[in-house]
Order: C-alpha cells, then structure tokens, then sequence
C-alpha cells in the first residue's frame, strides 16, 4: 500500500484556505475605510463567512470522493 502526501490531504489544502482568508482580514484591519458606518474588514469579515460555508461543503463533497476511491 502506498502512503499518500499530506500536501494532497483535503484538511491540509482548505486549511492554507482558512488561513489565507484570515491573513487578508487581518491585514485588512487596520485600513481606516468605513462603507455604511462598519468597517471595510467587517464588510469581509461578514461576507467571509459565506465562502468559509462554502469551503466547508467543498470539503465534506471532496473527503467523501477521497474516501470512496
């Protein structure tokens, strides 16, 4: 049986995901730009959620082909 590369993991992959998305927001923080009274980094830190959501369902669709196969 052969061992499969962590870098190929699903977890591994939308992990560097996750933390890019929070690199940006966190980056993004300190900009002092306000649309409707919030914060720009609150505006993506909202709308991030969404496409966590959708990293999420990606990812149970993805370890289930993984573990099929």
């Amino acid at each position: 049986m052969r061992s499969k590369s962590k870098l190929k993991d699903p977890g591994i992959i939308l992990l560097v995901v996750f933390i890019f998305l929070a690199a940006i927001v966190l980056v993004w923080w300190p900009t002092d730009i306000y649309w409707m009274g919030i914060s720009l980094a609150g505006w993506l830190m909202f709308f991030s959620y969404f496409v966590w959501f959708l990293l999420a369902v990606a990812y149970v669709y993805w370890i289930e082909k993984v573990e099929k196969g």
